[in-house]
Order: C-alpha cells, then sequence, then structure tokens
C-alpha cells in the first residue's frame, strides 16, 4: 500500500492508495494549518473520481468557526463518497457533524457523502470496505 504522509504542526494527513485520506488532528487548528491540510487534500483528489475520509478526531480540540468555514470550502469540491470519524469524544463529533452536514446540503443529492462515527480505526475501516462495496455494487 503507497501511502504520502505529511505533518503540518501537531496534525497528519496522507493518502492511502486506491481511496483513503487520512486525517488526524491533534489540540486546535489554526487558519494555517487548514490552509495547508486544504492545499494536501486538494492536490491528493487531482484526478481521481471518488475517494473516503477516514478521520481520527481522538486528540482533537478546537476548530475555530473560521477554520470550519475554510475546511467546508475545500470538503465541498472533493469527490468524498463517505467520512468515518473515529475515537472522538463528544465536542469532536458534533464539530465534524456540524461541518460534514454542511457540505452535502450544498451538494444536495449528488454524490452525497454519507458521515459514520465509530470507536476505532479497525471498526471505521471495516466501515470504509462496506461503503466501497454499497457503491461498486450500485454502479
Amino acid at each position: 500500500m503507497m501511502v504520502q504522509m505529511h505533518q503540518i504542526g501537531k496534525h497528519t494527513t496522507s493518502y492511502e492508495e486506491p481511496d483513503i485520506l487520512f486525517l488526524k488532528l491533534v489540540g486546535e487548528v489554526d487558519n494555517v494549518e487548514v490552509r495547508e491540510i486544504n492545499q494536501k487534500h486538494l492536490d491528493y483528489s487531482r484526478n481521481r473520481d471518488h475517494m473516503f475520509y477516514l478521520l481520527d478526531l481522538s486528540e482533537l480540540d478546537n476548530l475555530p468557526a473560521q477554520v470550519r468555514r475554510e475546511a467546508s470550502e475545500t470538503v465541498k469540491v472533493l469527490p468524498l463518497r463517505g467520512t468515518v470519524v473515529y475515537g472522538a469524544p463528544l465536542k469532536a463529533k458534533i464539530l465534524a457533524k456540524l461541518l460534514m452536514t454542511a457540505v452535502n446540503l450544498f451538494k444536495g443529492g449528488k454524490n452525497q457523502n454519507i458521515v459514520q462515527f465509530t470507536d476505532t480505526e479497525a471498526e471505521a475501516r471495516a466501515w470504509l470496505d462496506k461503503r466501497r462495496s454499497e457503491l461498486a455494487a450500485a454502479a
């Protein structure tokens, strides 16, 4: 499995072939960091028809409103077909759900990005496998 990994402040993002965009957020995310994360995600998504988000929010403290706005602008254009968040405390779940719900409202019914929460990375990856199979069967 080929992985392109980048450290941005305390945060880590990577792309795992064939279609997983991984992001681990630690502490608070600032405006500079979110811009760099967004650019990496846009780079990863270039020439791809679909991707899945795998988010580790176990150590996220805060996503300020401006950071959420910037992140949502990028997430709107990513070809996401599923997002799974694992290890997230309640506050992080709420922040993730707010961001992804806003993005899905913008996208409407086309190419919906379903959001799922799990406790562990193993459960998250199992959900991604299931979602990938569902989409393949529907194609």
